[in-house]
């Protein structure tokens, strides 16, 4: 698939309201290859906040390198869909809290959180848990 074409495709998904997803091209680094940026509602899922319900509305955002060279458009749509699911796991890892001290056994914002996750997971990394941010 042509770069071009990708990015077109990516424009045009609908996911859940609030999430928008937009692809510019990286193959000037990294031959056809696109990157993935989602940006989709949260809330702040600060320790400080579970107390009361996380009251706190945000928008934040993720980005993901996708090589689209060797897709047909069935691959990238698979693709955008591991996507979406690696973005749901984080918001569901900084959620999951623990009463009285709502400690977050796996959050994926701090070192001890991604190591359990990862260990659990079989992963010799942490770098898939740094590419979420807030915008």
């Amino acid at each position: 698939m042509e770069t071009e074409s990708a990015i077109e495709l990516v424009d045009d998904v609908i996911y859940k309201p609030g999430w928008t997803f937009t692809a510019r091209d990286h193959s000037k680094r990294f031959e056809g290859t696109i990157v993935v940026h989602v940006d989709y509602p949260a809330r702040n899922s600060n320790r400080d906040q579970a107390q009361d319900g996380y009251p706190e509305q945000i928008t934040t955002y993720a980005e993901f390198p996708l090589v689209v060279k060797d897709c047909t458009d069935e691959d990238l749509y698979a693709a955008l869909l591991e996507m979406i699911m690696s973005i749901e796991e984080h918001e569901a890892r900084e959620f999951l809290r623990v009463r009285p001290t709502h400690w977050a056994p796996f959050h994926p914002h701090r070192a001890d959180g991604m190591h359990r996750w990862a260990v659990r997971h079989d992963k010799n990394d942490l770098l898939g848990d740094l590419q979420f941010g807030i915008a």
